[in-house]
């Protein structure tokens, strides 16, 4: 078996806490925000070929040059086309959206006849794919994914009252296009109007208002709080998940996840966030559509004596998620390069928080009882 190291991302957003548990490690103070397996060159991870050795010399899941025994895991399984994370949010991610195949090559050409660099904080297409992304919650998870409803926005807004009324007689006269181009255009009618919305959110309790009150004291001046006012608001429960695609408008709040996404760094930022935002670009990629429902469910595959297999619906990306359930002996034969995560529980031959990889028609015998997610290529 070739157990995959993976690479530890401190970002300050991280839960310091949640990733070293799933370790069986002791915190060490610092944000733990995602942990990567895949061959994405800002994480490469590593693996070993257990074999039938012994493994309790073994370092749970992290990279190790140690003794030489560590080898890339691209020199066996080329560069994978997905990248497979646990997440663990403490704090909100940026407000954000993915560009579509089309709009990535196009930004990409034009971002490299601009003589942009790479690695300028300022770029946004950073190569030339689409990053289609899911997160299924292995807690429960928050996040703003999808514009709500436009009758339920505009409920929600003249229950707030006041400013926010403006804004739902906006939707109501013309549509979420036109109300978001308003928001961030930047005005002084628009500063103070979003002044007078936040003040009113924090007397409602409405999960949507409590959040934005919340963001406002971290982003006072931030016109992207009173847009996460049009945003479904999810909790996931665990094994839930959102389908994240092109032009979706969504910002994690907290919880952990396993997140498959395809390897890519096209991000396009309007909010929350200190890093580069762009809202022009955003204005041009986001899809200002309604998503009536953006919680993904997964799809019942197979069942056996000893487990059970369920798929999640990812139209268009580069990668498919399974959740595999298996309680005695199964095993596991892949059909195209996968990486195997134990999510929770244990077998004999994969712990909690570590991660396998297979190539084409390779077998892997576990028995134990766990949930296993298995990510292949379409």
């Amino acid at each position: 078996m070739k157990l995959v190291r993976g690479v530890v991302q401190h970002y300050s957003w991280g839960d310091p806490t949640s990733i070293p548990a799933m370790l069986g490690l002791e915190p060490d103070g610092r944000p733990w925000a995602e942990l990567w397996f895949g061959t994405h060159l800002g994480g490469a991870s590593k693996v070993i070929d257990l074999g039938s050795s012994d493994r309790s010399s073994d370092a749970p899941g992290l990279a190790d040059d140690t003794g030489g025994l560590f080898s890339p895991l691209t020199a066996i399984s080329g560069e994978l086309p997905f990248l497979l994370k646990i997440l663990a949010a403490a704090e909100p991610l940026s407000l954000q959206s993915h560009p579509s195949a089309d709009q990535a090559r196009i930004g990409y050409a034009r971002e490299n006849r601009q003589n942009i660099p790479v690695s300028n904080s300022r770029r946004i297409y950073r190569d030339p794919f689409a990053k289609p992304e899911l997160i299924c919650a292995l807690e429960p998870f928050e996040a703003l994914c999808g514009f709500r409803e436009e009758v339920e926005s505009v409920r929600l807004l003249h229950s707030i009252g006041g400013a926010a009324s403006r804004i739902a007689r906006m939707i109501t006269d013309h549509d979420l296009a036109h109300t978001l181009r308003y928001l961030f255009s930047g005005t002084e009618e628009v500063r103070l109007l979003h002044n007078e919305i936040i003040e009113a959110c924090h007397a409602h309790q409405s999960a949507s208002a409590q959040w934005a009150s919340k963001l406002s004291t971290s982003y006072p001046d931030d016109p992207a709080v009173v847009v996460t006012l049009l945003l479904n608001h999810v909790t996931l429960k665990q094994g839930e998940a959102l389908y994240l695609g092109p032009g979706n408008l969504h910002a994690y709040l907290r919880g952990t996840g396993v997140e498959v996404m395809g390897s890519s760094d096209n991000v396009v930022r309007c909010g929350l966030t200190n890093k580069h935002v762009d809202v022009n670009e955003l204005l041009a990629t986001v899809v200002p559509q309604p998503l009536p429902d953006p919680i993904v469910r997964a799809t019942p595959v197979t069942r056996t004596d000893a487990g059970r297999l369920w798929r999640y619906e990812t139209p268009s990306a580069p990668f498919t998620l399974w959740v595999h359930q298996i309680n005695g002996t199964e095993t596991l034969r892949a059909r195209t390069r996968e990486l195997t995560l134990c999510g929770s529980g244990s077998t004999d031959r994969l712990q909690r928080g570590e991660v396998a990889y297979l190539s084409p028609g390779e077998e892997l015998t576990l028995t134990g009882k766990a949930t296993l997610f298995r990510v292949t290529e379409p």
